[in-house]
């Protein structure tokens, strides 16, 4: 876990198939918390399965920087969401094939499992992100092939990997763009979620 946290004794703390349910705050580049099954950490970064807490299921993953989380807490055993998760018998997994010793192996490893890769690089471009298809990483940067709102193939752009903050991938709303990508007379307008706005 990230070396800001503080813990919890294992027995006060909700987990299924072995992992734990964590709220993660990362103000000020986020002011909302994300929510999740922490599935694997080093010293830089945190892989977790996302539970989206309005809708009660998981949807997802997402790797973030340690060093931007301020503070995380583990959910007790008897609060609303751990019992809703035990309930609807949620079931975190880890994501196959992606590895995380760095951002650049995270970034090239999850775009060579899942079709699109959702970027943040939330320092300087606060509560957008960009969504795309992974085409190569280096040293210095990563380069995408950009998916439009309206699922429309753009030109490669690229951005530089100390920049991107959080990347998640395996969600639903990636796996509907590609989707629709895909299927020629169905690349119309879709509504990005909160927080992901190009």
């Amino acid at each position: 876990m990230p070396r800001t946290a503080t813990g919890t004794k294992q027995s006060l703390v909700f987990d299924a198939k072995g992992f734990r349910l964590i709220e993660f705050n990362r103000k000020p580049i986020d002011p909302d918390p994300i929510r999740g099954f922490a599935l694997a950490w080093n010293k830089d970064l945190t892989l977790i399965h996302v539970l989206e807490s309005n809708r009660f299921r998981l949807n997802g993953y997402a790797i973030f920087r340690n060093e931007d989380v301020r503070k995380w807490r583990a959910f007790p055993p008897d609060d609303f969401l751990s019992r809703s998760a035990r309930i609807l018998r949620l079931a975190p997994s880890k994501p196959d094939g992606v590895a995380f010793s760095s951002m650049r192996q995270a970034i090239a490893s999850a775009g060579a499992s899942f079709p699109l890769v959702t970027v943040h690089r939330e320092r300087i471009h606060r509560g957008g992100c960009d969504i795309g298809k992974v085409l190569r990483t280096n040293q210095r940067t990563l380069t995408i092939l950009p998916i439009t709102p309206q699922a429309e193939w753009e030109e490669a752009e690229s951005f530089h990997l100390k920049d991107i903050t959080l990347i998640e991938f395996g969600g639903a709303y990636e796996d509907l763009l590609f989707r629709l990508a895909n299927k020629p007379g169905l690349g119309v307008p879709v509504h990005l979620p909160r927080n992901q706005k190009h």
